[in-house]
């Protein structure tokens, strides 16, 4: 019984995956000329946004190398304007980018005699340097 529900299931898969010729759209060489050249056209338009994103990557910054510290971090008034809630682009507008971060849905920032926690990529708590 499984062994005809297979064999038909497969034949209705391969029967779906043929196209069918619509009359007047010519033969299926035709067809399969005309899906050749909309994949080409689909993979330069890929190949294009795969070249634009590597040239991203070389002119960013990568994880792991080192990121100058900014005297941002050291300006206690820019620790008294962060806000709970506020998102992590906006926290290294007002302190730069940090020394280190331990990342997951809770990371944690580093600079250097302070912290800032996130949680759900949002502000939680913070720690601001001594003076």
């Amino acid at each position: 019984m499984t062994a005809i529900l297979r064999t038909t299931l497969l034949a209705a898969l391969a029967a779906s995956s043929i196209s069918a010729v619509a009359t007047g759209q010519g033969t299926s060489t035709d067809s399969l000329l005309l899906r050749i050249e909309i994949l080409e056209g689909r993979t330069a338009v890929l190949e294009q946004r795969v070249g634009e994103l590597e040239a991203l990557i070389k002119t960013e910054p990568a994880r792991a190398r080192s990121v100058p510290a900014s005297d941002k971090s050291q300006d206690i008034g820019n620790w008294r304007r962060l806000r709970t809630g506020m998102k992590p682009d906006e926290v290294r507008a007002l302190l730069g980018e940090p020394a280190h971060v331990q990342g997951g849905e809770m990371a944690v920032w580093y600079w250097p005699g302070g912290m800032v926690t996130f949680m759900h990529d949002r502000a939680y708590s913070w720690s601001e340097p001594q003076q």
